[in-house]
């Protein structure tokens, strides 16, 4: 029994020496993996936004979706709605779960919330929105119902200096549209033509025929802005440019310097566009 198991031992000793030891080589698999993990994952480029003006309340997820917002914000968005949830100011749409701040930024140049369901009042601990009774009952629509009553002559009204109150007396004008007259102002700049009013929402042809005579558009009271100093935010709020346009901007002019006439544009907006956007305009040092 010794003699075999040290038999077994010389032969397990020698073995090394009469059987090659043929090891894989894994250096190059190696190599492959670890360029693989170390090449910079690509970002997945972000759906560029056809954003239009909306009621954050009234909105379903077809107009979300179709507007660049995704499916999974649009769900929760719509969710919270018919659950009876309220947004009684635009601020209120971040608490939707995946909204970030980019996405609020470019979403609220485009939501209007009408009176009826913005303005509200405190009474204890609770919040009441103010329903269409109690707004008519307030002293700024009782004196619009005045004016509208007494049926004097309208006078043609000025768009970029008039108030709520000037805009309800003219007929066709209540307070939902002018509301929504004075935001698409603001996000404008000015008007310079009274067929911009065609493109605040819900103005349909029939209301826009029976307001547009008592109405006319200074141009001198616009707000420009430099085209070569304006940053992309302040290009991705207004409503003739966007965001995705607003970055395609401020590449060509790191590229190619500043602007000094309109066609410097033309690459990047169409000729009806640019002709809209031009009295917002300024090219200078």
């Amino acid at each position: 029994m010794l003699s075999v198991i040290f038999i077994l031992i010389v032969l397990w000793k020698l073995i090394p020496y009469f059987v090659p030891n043929d090891t894989t080589d894994y250096s190059k698999w190696e190599a492959e993996v670890n360029a693989y993990l170390s090449q910079k994952k690509e970002v997945p480029a972000t759906k560029p936004l056809h954003l239009v003006a909306f009621n954050p309340n009234k909105v379903d997820s077809a107009v979300l979706i179709n507007m660049g917002i995704s499916s999974k914000i649009a769900a929760t968005w719509v969710k919270y709605i018919q659950k009876g949830g309220k947004f009684r100011e635009n601020s209120d749409v971040r608490k939707i779960f995946g909204m970030t701040s980019e996405l609020f930024e470019q979403l609220d140049s485009f939501m209007i919330i009408p009176p009826t369901e913005a303005i509200s009042s405190k009474e204890g601990n609770q919040i009441h929105v103010v329903d269409s009774k109690t707004i008519t009952e307030s002293p700024i629509f009782n004196r619009a119902k005045i004016l509208i009553n007494e049926k004097k002559p309208v006078n043609v009204l000025e768009l970029n200096n008039a108030d709520s109150l000037h805009l309800l007396a003219i007929p066709g004008i209540g307070p939902v549209f002018a509301s929504r007259i004075i935001r698409y102002r603001n996000l404008l700049g000015g008007y310079y033509s009274v067929n911009q009013l065609k493109e605040v929402y819900g103005m349909k042809e029939e209301y826009f025929k029976a307001t547009s005579p008592y109405l006319r558009a200074d141009q001198t009271t616009l707000t420009t802005f430099n085209i070569n100093f304006a940053t992309i935010q302040e290009l991705g709020r207004h409503p003739y440019i966007g965001f995705k346009t607003a970055r395609l901007i401020f590449k060509l002019r790191d590229r190619v310097g500043k602007f000094t006439k309109p066609d410097d544009l033309s690459s990047l907006l169409s000729g009806d566009s640019l002709k809209r956007m031009i009295p917002y305009l300024k090219f200078g040092q």
